[in-house]
């Protein structure tokens, strides 16, 4: 069971480790927390077995890496404007309404 859940782990964590370097950066976020629980499954099984933790190690470092990379290219990431067209009309109707509220007042001059 301890192999399987490390193999799961390392698997999930170098998975998100590339998904977070990608454009698909949102997908990471599953490999992440499966990566995560098995760290934590592995962590509890080699509490009770007295065996090395280099791959909790690794599987804990490239979640660690993979999670801060998926932050920054949200943070980071511009989003994108999707229709400028009805801004330039309504940005060319403001410019219009001057002139016409202009041409329709009329001036009682009075010399």
């Amino acid at each position: 069971m301890k192999k399987t859940v490390i193999i799961i782990g390392l698997i999930s964590a170098l998975a998100a480790t590339i998904l977070a370097t990608t454009k698909f950066f949102n997908l990471s976020i599953l490999p992440i927390i499966i990566a995560f629980i098995s760290g934590l499954l592995l962590l509890f099984l080699s509490k009770k077995e007295q065996s090395k933790i280099k791959p909790i190690q690794y599987i804990f470092l490239l979640v660690i890496i993979s999670l801060s990379l998926t932050i920054y290219k949200g943070v980071i990431t511009p989003s994108e404007i999707e229709e400028t067209e009805p801004l330039e009309q309504t940005d060319q109707d403001s410019q219009d309404r001057p002139k016409a509220i202009i041409d329709s007042v009329t001036i009682d001059e009075k010399i």
